[in-house]
């Protein structure tokens, strides 16, 4: 009896080839192109994880690279684009920008390596202008052999211009026949708050979704194929709200005569990370019906679009017949590309070599494992480096008078997965100060008063989610859709929350020094320029800045230990989730590593589950519990 397997392949064989007999007698004939897609690299380059000082074999340009290659192997036709966020990141982009700047006429290592793996477009990301300015942009720019295109950052001086250009039309060849594709990019519009310092007066901003509706039916004039390549993520919000705008792919799908897409900004996944969503298809890889890929972060994915096309020898027109997408992991089997590798070494060993510069020592366990439930140590170090740099750059000023908070997040907490947390202890170096701080944001203060403040913490309580006491079934007390660096902490008060409430109404105690905050108070709020420029959407902070300075954070951080030699960022639990009954188990999933940092901290209240088939640690949760142990531990503190 036949192999039904062959069977079926031979009866495939024999469609495909009627198919195309029947094409061909209609003077058509059957193509296909891939589109191979990266993002948000962040100029992780190696497979290597600079804060952490170790390799990592799931991510780097340098690995991708050999998943290029081999599609580009095994198909005649390919193209291959980025929606940036490149040329800023690792501790690679701050050593080239920061460190040891560029000079003249040098290249940022990403832009040469970019240059030799041959892309043929890339779109600016928010990253790429809003961190290191325009003049470094303008370099990656310019040594460039790629275009950049973005349609909506037009220029202050010449509102008719643009930063770069909006779209390009590739003239390209498919099995030798002449092929025209429009490229065109997008950025998202809030890089006028994110980067204001930068780009103020120099560019402004329009809509994703405004800016396509006008420039993609030009393209559909000129070009035969029309690819979003676009630093925008997915969000089905209505279409006027802040994180439909930022993340505008769900509504720019929906505009006819997009043939592909290629995303980018969310870090997210997809195909996989949006499943159950109208007019979204996992399996196929399409939104709207447009084929599409979101490839992760860090060289972590390579996105890969089919596209079938028909070419009509009869009148020259190119047609898409189908599409699917689908996403290659980066992981241990996959090789790091040799020749890449040799390219980027210099720099890669210059880098490593300031990462391991020491700066101080502590013996706390600095860990970010329950940032999200309870006050930790990471926000508290960023919270008193903060302070101490206030305090002496408002001594003697007209600002001297008023008290100084701070505000900080734990930007290590999971997002990247069970792995993505922060854990510093004994030496600390400059890579381990970038495993507290990710970003090179710069210190913005506000003048605030003690409503405003409230609001601030109250959006930032956005972090929970509501718990109804009645239920037996076990809920989890953090929303994981709400992105940790917006989780504020504000040290210099007191507060509580009660997590049974609805969102906007979670704050039942705000004090400073023992009294209620009012909107008599008023107080200096050290920030970053992302959250003082408007990022995150918070209310009241950008409009209130009084100090926005160049100085970095993370430059804070570093001299703060210096001058300190050996720090104890022991919380002070100034914050707390009000205790509350429950029918059911309250749980919060972490790294398992968590479990070890509880035992060896004798933290009661919290209590490891298992490791779940993400390799997430589970753990439950007793508030009553919990609020003893952080109650205790404040008298220790005093005492």
């Amino acid at each position: 009896m036949p192999d039904r397997r062959k069977v079926l392949s031979l009866v495939l064989l024999i469609l495909v080839a009627f198919s195309s007999a029947l094409f061909s007698a209609a003077g058509k004939t059957v193509h296909t192109l891939v589109i191979m897609g990266t993002t948000d690299m962040h100029q992780y380059i190696m497979p290597y994880d600079y804060m952490g000082d170790k390799p990592n074999e799931s991510i780097g340009l340098a690995k991708v690279f050999t998943l290029i290659e081999k599609v580009r192997d095994e198909n005649a036709n390919t193209l291959l684009f980025d929606t940036g966020d490149f040329i800023q990141g690792s501790l690679v982009g701050d050593y080239e920008a920061d460190v040891n700047p560029l000079k003249g006429f040098d290249f940022q290592t990403i832009v040469r390596a970019y240059n030799y793996i041959g892309y043929d477009a890339v779109s600016v990301g928010n990253h790429d202008v809003t961190d290191f300015g325009l003049e470094f942009f303008e370099r990656a720019k310019s040594n460039s052999i790629f275009p950049w295109v973005s349609a909506n950052i037009r220029l202050a001086d010449d509102p008719k211009g643009f930063l770069t250009d909006p779209y390009v039309i590739l003239e390209r060849e498919v099995d030798g026949i002449p092929i025209k594709i429009g490229v065109i990019g997008f950025t998202p519009p809030q890089i006028m708050s994110w980067g204001r310092r930068h780009l103020e007066g120099n560019v402004f901003t329009q809509g994703i979704v405004e800016q396509a509706e006008k420039y993609i039916p030009i393209l559909r004039d000129q070009a035969d194929l029309v690819i979003a390549v676009a630093h925008t993520g997915i969000s089905t919000d209505e279409i006027t709200s802040y994180d439909a705008q930022e993340n505008a792919a769900y509504y720019l799908a929906q505009i006819e005569g997009i043939d592909a897409m290629i995303l980018g900004h969310q870090h997210s996944h997809f195909p996989g990370d949006f499943a159950d969503i109208e007019s979204i298809d996992n399996d196929k890889g399409l939104i709207f019906g447009v084929p599409t890929v979101l490839p992760g972060s860090w060289g972590s994915h390579l996105g890969v679009i089919s596209l079938d096309l028909a070419y009509d020898w009869n009148t020259g027109e190119w047609e898409v017949l189908d599409g699917s997408a689908a996403l290659v992991p980066v992981d241990a089997d996959v090789e790091t590309h040799p020749l890449l590798a040799e390219l980027v070494w210099p720099k890669h060993e210059a880098t490593i070599e300031y990462v391991r510069t020491p700066i101080g020592w502590t013996d706390t366990e600095i860990t970010s494992y329950f940032s999200r439930i309870m006050d930790n140590p990471v926000t508290q170090i960023i919270n008193e480096a903060q302070i101490w740099w206030a305090e002496r750059e408002f001594a003697g000023s007209e600002y001297e008078w008023l008290p100084i908070l701070s505000a900080a997040a734990p930007f290590i907490a999971g997002r990247q997965g069970p792995t993505y947390f922060t854990h510093v202890q004994g030496d600390i170096s400059i890579g381990s100060i970038t495993d507290i701080y990710i970003y090179p944001n710069t210190i913005y203060v506000a003048k605030l008063n003690g409503k405003q403040i409230k609001d601030w913490l109250e959006a930032a309580a956005s972090n929970f989610n509501q718990i109804d006491p009645s239920s037996a079934e076990p809920q989890h007390i953090v929303n994981y859709d709400f992105r940790e660096y917006n989780f504020d902490v504000i040290e210099g008060i007191e507060y509580v929350y009660d997590i049974t409430k609805p969102v906007g109404q979670r704050l039942v105690s705000a004090v400073f020094e023992g009294n209620p905050l009012n909107a008599s108070m008023e107080f200096l709020v050290v920030t970053n320029n992302y959250r003082g420029s408007g990022g995150g959407n918070f209310p009241h902070v950008a409009d209130n800045v009084i100090l926005a300075t160049t100085e970095i954070n993370r430059e804070a951080i570093i001299k703060y230990i210096q001058y300190i030699g050996e720090v104890d960022p022991a919380p002070t639990n100034n914050w707390k989730i009000l205790p509350i009954e429950t029918a059911g188990p309250l749980l919060y999933r972490s790294s398992p590593e968590g479990q070890g940092y509880v035992e060896r901290n004798a933290i009661r209240g919290i209590d490891f589950l298992e490791v779940d088939e993400a390799g997430w640690g589970v753990y439950k949760v007793d508030l009553f519990e919990l609020a003893e142990y952080l109650e205790e531990t404040a008298l220790q503190e005093v005492n």
